[in-house]
């Protein structure tokens, strides 16, 4: 056998199984034994069962006494009932609808069970444990056992057993090799790669499964280490327009602004203008909460790049944020009499002459135009929320083969840890705004359950009428889907017509054009003249949109977003000196650990605690865009351990 051949390859695989494999990107051998579970149930340890309890689920051994499949009145139903028994009781075991159950359950033989006590019934009894007959080598019951990711067709038992198969048969798969050598396994104190393979997937221990997880994670590091020390040294031999700090113009203009700078604000314009002055691109990542301050930075950095006769380019990922950007740098640096343009899709960029051009990627497709000896710098706002096309787009941009490469500035507004600086980011250098403005006061965040949801109605209502606030109202989803039990832009619509009738409502969300959005959003922003006060909206407001009137954020379908994400939501209300509410609707009962986090982002309001409370939980390419931000999503790397960066760093420069 070979890693490039088929899943066929595995018997009880057929065209059906085959087709439905690949819906999840598995097609051949390699992708199946890289199928790896999304996590694993330990039943390893059994009770007795008279030691099981309702709340929780428990692994049992038993005898099955008698076994009977019963068909119901109702047509279609039938029941299944077993009475089943260990050293210290009796119990019953009941099943629905499963009557194939009489051709493979035997009487007499010894079963292990994973189930809780049925709370309903005073007698014991469990409802559809899952099960499998005591045998020399448990596959799914009575050990760590795989729970892998699944789509309708296939079950955790068929896709197990199949595995199991392929496990068993890893010695025949000739290609199959370990990619490092002993010493380095030795040294890094890794598992070799077959051992890693069955331990993830079939683990003997819970100290096997930590050790097959460290390997894979090691792996996922090195990988992107290796990366970034590609891209290291290629930057290492461009040229870039060394710009020097014009520190008098710079204090000036600082002492000018109508607020004073952060200390931390203060420390990444140093970072920056020193980055300029070298004679090689410098790439930093300017990571900042919401509302922090980045943008004025990045105009500090521009405006000492004009000072030198130099041009920035400011790329924004939505035209609404571009103008933005273009009306705070015209009004700041208005005294300076410097050309500051806007580009977006409508625009035509006749003559490059612009001293600082602001705009959306829209300037990219006329770059041919664009690219002078004087583009020194690029500043990118918001990157992970640039398509994959458009990134790869800036990347070319900046590659493009000329004399000097500008030095790059990205900011983000999802803060980023430390370690995750040590790793993802470390080919950047990376400037943090922790602290925020002393006007700005903390939005306040309430997780509002179903009962008190009228009350919130009333209180919203009031605040509307009384201080003339305006609301932004989030739902998840545009149209009503029946398979995901969650608040839609179309439902809130509909209700909306009674429940806030006598008040002027606008929707937004992605499904609209560039031109439509813009529309909406300045008629909103324009309150004196739209009075427009509630905006039904879907994330598409995430980032980047400052309407100073609009202190109240509603969030239906709260369980649905990520924690960053909610960040980013809450972060448009509370922007101007008043104080913002954020109010938390979920679709349903939320679990517990639903609840949880949304209880822990409700008491807590800083951006980088809870970056990291959601890195835990969700990895990085979902907390800062796998899809949009290129950021791999990593499985097992703990990016919480800083022994596993440093290893992983100094095994790619020795490598």
């Amino acid at each position: 056998m070979k890693l490039t051949d088929s899943v066929s390859t595995i018997p009880l695989i057929g065209p059906k199984y085959a087709k439905i494999l690949a819906g999840l990107g598995v097609e051949d051998l390699y992708d199946f034994l890289t199928y790896y579970p999304r996590t694993h149930f330990d039943s390893s340890k059994l009770v007795k069962i008279e030691d099981l309890r309702r709340n929780e689920k428990k692994a049992f051994r038993a005898r099955i006494n008698t076994f009977k499949s019963i068909k119901t009145r109702k047509r279609g139903f039938s029941i299944q009932t077993a009475v089943v028994e260990d050293e210290s009781e009796q119990m019953e075991v009941v099943w629905f609808n499963q009557p194939y159950l009489e051709k493979t359950i035997k009487e007499g033989s010894d079963y292990i069970f994973i189930g809780k006590l049925n709370p309903k019934k005073l007698k014991p009894q469990v409802l559809s444990p899952e099960f499998e007959e005591i045998k020399e080598e448990q596959t799914h019951v009575g050990i760590i056992s795989p729970i892998y990711p699944l789509t309708q067709g296939i079950s955790n038992k068929w896709l197990r057993s199949r595995m199991k198969w392929l496990i068993d048969k890893m010695d025949y798969i000739n290609d199959l090799k370990e990619s490092y050598k002993q010493d380095f396994l030795q040294k890094y104190s890794l598992m070799q790669l077959k051992d890693t393979i069955k331990q993830i997937h079939f683990p003997d221990s819970q100290k096997l499964l930590k050790d097959a997880k460290y390997r894979l994670g090691f792996d996922e590091l090195l990988k992107i280490q290796k990366q970034i020390l590609k891209r290291e040294k290629k930057r290492k031999n461009l040229k870039a327009k060394q710009l020097l700090a014009n520190t008098r113009e710079i204090e000036e203009f600082v002492n000018s602004l109508p607020y004073k700078l952060t200390k931390d604000q203060e420390t990444a314009c140093e970072e920056i203008l020193k980055d300029l002055k070298k004679g090689s691109p410098a790439r930093r990542l300017l990571s900042g909460d919401v509302g922090s301050g980045k943008t004025i930075v990045a105009m500090i950095a521009a405006l000492n790049t004009a000072l030198n006769g130099s041009q920035s380019i400011v790329l924004a990922p939505t035209t609404v944020l571009a103008r933005q950007h273009f009306e705070t740098f015209s009004t700041l640096l208005n005294k300076y009499k410097l050309k500051i343009k806007l580009i977006t899709a409508n625009s035509k960029y006749d003559k490059n002459d612009a001293d600082i051009l602001i705009g959306t990627h829209a300037i990219l497709s006329q770059k041919d135009k664009i690219i002078s000896n004087k583009l020194a710098f690029l500043i990118i706002d918001e990157q992970h929320r640039f398509g994959v096309k458009q990134r790869g787009e800036i990347q070319e941009f900046i590659d493009q083969k000329r004399s000097t490469s500008p030095h790059t500035l990205s900011m983000t507004a999802t803060p980023i840890p430390r370690t995750l600086a040590l790793t993802l980011f470390s080919d950047m250098q990376v400037s943090s705004i922790k602290s925020k403005p002393q006007k700005r006061k903390t939005t306040k965040t309430h997780l509002v359950p179903p009962e008190k949801r009228e009350n919130a109605y009333k209180w919203i209502k009031q605040q509307i009428r009384e201080n003339r606030t305006q609301v932004f109202w989030i739902a998840p989803l545009i149209e009503e889907n029946e398979a995901i039990q969650a608040a839609s832009i179309r439902e809130l619509e509909k209700e909306f017509t009674a429940k806030f009738k006598d008040f002027n409502i606008s929707t937004l969300h992605g499904k609209l054009s560039s031109e439509e959005k813009d529309k909406i959003l300045e008629k909103f922003r324009n309150f004196e003249a739209s009075k427009q006060q509630i905006l039904l909206s879907t994330s598409v407001i995430e980032v980047g949109i400052d309407i100073p009137r609009a202190n109240i954020i509603v969030i239906e379908g709260a369980e649905r977003f990520g924690l960053a994400q909610l960040h980013q939501l809450r972060g448009r209300v509370g922007r101007a000196e008043e104080q913002g509410w954020c109010f938390l609707f979920t679709s349903d009962i939320p679990t517990d650990e639903q609840a949880a986090r949304l209880k822990y982002f409700s008491e807590e309001s800083d951006g980088f605690k809870i970056a990291e409370y959601d890195l835990h939980r969700r990895g990085p390419g979902e907390v800062y865009g796998t899809r949009q931000a290129g950021i791999p999503n990593l499985r097992f790397a703990n990016l919480f351990d800083l022994e596993l960066i440093k290893a992983t760093k100094k095994a790619a420069k020795g490598s």
